[in-house]
């Protein structure tokens, strides 16, 4: 063979690999520069022009700059191809050539099946440039439905690529809940020395949803294994996972911006999507607040999600886990119906399988949201101890059987207790936001309230959108007025209430700060809102408070007292014979 009929050699199926004629690789460092050669190479007469090149590789720039980057490009391929003799690319001043009578092009022959041959260039990818990803998805769909001549001999079994197998039936395992998928964050920064901090987002965004114990996680291994162009459709049945998460990391001025969406899979509906700024994703302290807030306000979404979906469902098909999710749908509308509703449902899941740790966590945080919200006995705090315990044995890596023993024992004053407890669920689950909200409430119930602001004020970071947030922020509230900053306590309380008008709390509070700042006008304006939500209200209400100093109680009843335009025993009606009234609206 002579020096100017020698071919080269270009596999397009699988990753990137060029030969010489002698079968020597050649190399090809940078990623655009492969890229021009797999287009063209996969174009007619193997020719394009520079504003095609330009246009898929370097949409993102200016013309001049792309027109720039093009050329020294086509300076350094020239270098790498055009030796000896042979000048296997060429240019001019509108086009550039690729000389395919010189060049065997592994996608050209029909003999080879690119379902076993492998997925055409594999693994390249060029972050921010949609025109060469448009390209890429055009040419993998389009060898894919290209007639191929009959493979003379089988594959060896075992190893078929992974896209090519049965995928009719999803998996399987994962008792009723609805799985979720997290696909590679992709680096439009236009660095490459940044793509391991996108993946480490995804990384890291697998490990903090698995601490949700209710949520299935596809592995890393799975949710990696898709090129960006593969159907998210596709994905989501190969994976057998309802929920995506995608998500780009980029340049914000002198910082970075995560942008994160969360879709269903069969669909395509973007369920929720947001964006956040990072000074630096390298600090390894601002990565996990950022994942950590990330986390629990996907859980959120996730979660009002499914209650949608299963309250939709036909009552008479209703599972274990749908009477779960229809339970939880109905606890989070904190209405007394809704309340003994959730218990019901509850119930009827702990009958089907009494050791669902589900089912156990679920029953006790109703039973949780009766005893605070009927300011009920001993005797049931120390029933929701017992179930919160079970919970706790069933599943000893969710975060919120611990939580809600803690919780237990807050309530029943001792303080020690409540916080082990309460920091172990946030060690297990750091993204637990009602779990950083009861740890400040058991600081502020010790009589320690500067203790529970940071806590607090995280749980505020986790859950901006938690049906829940009212309890924080009535918290809030009280560690001021604890503090004695009256005019913070009666701003938080002020926020609880616009969140939840009933919580009579958020409303006593509220009405001690402004009395006891001096603005008895608007105390007198405040008490009235009270009672125009809690007609029976009296100091009943207060007796229940598990604090451990009993004179905070006193405090608030003095508070109250100071209110202009009040009968001197208006605090004084029994309130205790309907707990019902207790609950919030």
């Amino acid at each position: 063979m002579t020096a100017t009929s020698a071919r080269f050699s270009v596999s397009l199926l699988g990753p990137f690999v060029l030969t010489t004629p002698d079968g020597g690789r050649i190399d090809i460092s940078s990623k655009k520069g492969t890229a021009v050669i797999a287009m063209l190479a996969m174009s007619r007469d193997g020719e394009r022009t520079r504003g095609w090149l330009q246009d898929r590789l370097w949409g993102s720039r200016g013309h001049a700059e792309a027109a720039g980057s093009l050329r020294r490009e086509l300076s350094n391929l020239r270098k790498l191809l055009n030796v000896g003799r042979v000048e296997l690319l060429a240019s001019d001043r509108d086009r550039v050539r690729l000389r395919l009578d010189r060049l065997v092009v592994d996608a050209h022959d029909p003999a080879v099946d690119p379902k076993i041959a492998g997925e055409f260039l594999e693994g390249l990818d060029i972050p921010g440039e949609a025109g060469f990803r448009e390209w890429l998805r055009e040419q993998r769909a389009a060898l894919t439905r290209a007639p191929r001549a009959p493979s003379l001999a089988a594959p060896p079994p075992g190893l078929l690529p992974s896209h090519i197998l049965d995928t009719s039936q999803p998996p399987v395992g994962f008792t009723g809940n609805q799985a979720i998928a997290v696909l590679p964050f992709t680096n439009v920064t236009g660095d490459e020395t940044l793509d391991y901090l996108a993946e480490g987002i995804s990384e890291e965004l697998i490990v903090g949803l698995s601490r949700i114990r209710w949520l299935p996680v596809i592995a890393r291994s799975s949710s990696f294994s898709f090129a960006d162009t593969i159907d998210r459709k596709v994905i989501g049945q190969r994976l057998g996972a309802h929920y995506l998460i995608e998500g780009h990391l980029y340049r914000a001025y002198e910082s970075f911006g995560v942008s994160a969406s969360l879709s269903e899979a069969a669909t395509g509906y973007a369920i929720w999507s947001r964006r956040f700024t990072l000074q630096s994703p390298a600090l390894r302290d601002e990565l996990e607040q950022f994942v950590n807030e990330l986390v629990a306000q996907l859980e959120i979404r996730i979660e009002h999600a499914e209650q949608i979906r299963i309250r939709n469902k036909r009552q008479d098909t209703l599972g274990v886990s749908d009477l779960i999710w229809r339970g939880r749908w109905h606890l989070n509308r904190l209405t007394r119906a809704d309340s003994e509703m959730a218990q019901k449902l509850f119930a009827e899941a702990l009958a089907l399988d009494p050791s669902s740790p589900e089912a156990l966590i679920q029953t006790t945080s109703a039973l949780a949201w009766s005893i605070w919200a009927g300011r009920q006995p001993q005797e049931q705090i120390l029933r929701m101890r017992k179930l919160a315990q079970q919970a706790s044995l069933a599943d000893p890596d969710d975060g919120r059987g611990f939580m809600l023993a803690g919780i237990a024992e807050m309530w029943l004053r001792h303080p020690q207790e409540a916080k082990n407890l309460l920091q172990h669920a946030i060690a297990l689950n750091p993204s637990l936001a009602l779990a950083h909200a009861q740890l400040g409430g058991s600081y502020n119930l010790a009589g320690e309230p500067a203790k529970a602001i940071d806590h607090l004020k995280a749980s505020l970071r986790l859950s901006s959108n938690d049906p829940n947030i009212f309890y924080a922020l009535g918290e809030l509230a009280l560690a001021y007025t604890m503090l004695g900053r009256w005019d913070e306590a009666a701003e938080y309380a002020s926020l609880s209430l616009a969140r939840r008008p009933a919580y009579w709390y958020a409303h006593v509070i509220r009405i001690n700060a402004l009395a006891r700042s001096g603005n008895l006008v608007a105390a007198q304006v405040a008490a009235d809102e009270l009672l125009a939500v809690k007609p029976n209200f009296s100091k009943h209400y207060l007796d229940w408070l598990p604090f451990v100093e009993r004179t905070w109680i006193d405090h608030f009843v003095e508070g109250l007292k100071m209110v202009p335009g009040r009968d001197a025993d208006w605090l004084e009606r029994d309130g205790r014979d309907n707990p019902a009234q207790f609950l919030p609206s």
